[in-house]
């Protein structure tokens, strides 16, 4: 398994070479837009975004201060456990702007997806972000069968990367290509001819 699972992070890799795949050009907007992709596309949390912009709602001050939050990011839809997540977030933030994944998972509407997001993507921590779509192309290519394990699956590739899961840059770039394939490839009709997994010398 360890080499199949090797050779799937290299293919990986040169399919994602740009580890600035995630929307957004500061903590808040990638911490918030981290909070509002559960459970919705993010085209939905692409409208919640622009709305919180045109709404002067840009720094976590003004998450706090927002009478109407739950208006503002209702295209995100769970608007209303959302907004509390995001002003239990904003709280956090203010205090402490490096908060650990321990003080990130122990507030309500974060779990460890979203926790992990926001410490790779806005804050630059080397963390492993595991969803749905890494599951899904895991599976697919015979690397588990078991019922899905956030902890258990993280764990597996950052032993496979080795000495790269302390680098930032490739552990966005696996993400987001197990993001990719995912979303693109791995459907209930998957495309596996065309899959970029799919090697001209065999399939993984």
């Amino acid at each position: 398994m360890n080499e199949k699972l090797h050779t799937l992070i290299t293919l990986l890799l040169a399919f994602q070479s740009d580890p600035d795949w995630w929307p957004g050009s500061s903590v808040f907007d990638i911490a918030v837009s981290a909070v509002l992709t559960q459970n919705t596309s993010w085209n939905n949390v692409s409208k919640a975004m622009e709305r919180l912009k045109e709404s002067g709602i840009n720094n976590w001050e003004r998450i706090l201060e927002s009478k109407d939050l739950e208006t503002v990011i209702s295209p995100a839809g769970f608007y209303r456990r959302k907004a509390a997540t995001l002003k239990n977030l904003a709280e956090l933030m203010l205090k402490n702007p490096q908060p650990s994944r321990e003080e990130l998972l122990n507030l309500k509407g974060i779990g460890p997806e979203t926790a992990d997001s926001i410490l790779l993507y806005a804050l630059g921590k080397p963390e492993m972000v595991v969803d749905a779509y890494t599951y899904r192309v895991l599976k697919s290519c015979g690397l588990v069968n078991e019922p899905f394990n956030y902890e258990q699956i993280k764990q597996l590739l950052i032993t496979a990367l080795g000495q790269d899961a302390t680098n930032v840059d490739i552990l966005k770039r696996v993400h987001a290509a197990f993001v990719e394939v995912g979303k693109n490839y791995c459907k209930k009709r998957p495309r596996c001819e065309e899959c970029p997994l799919n090697r001209k010398e065999g399939p993984l």
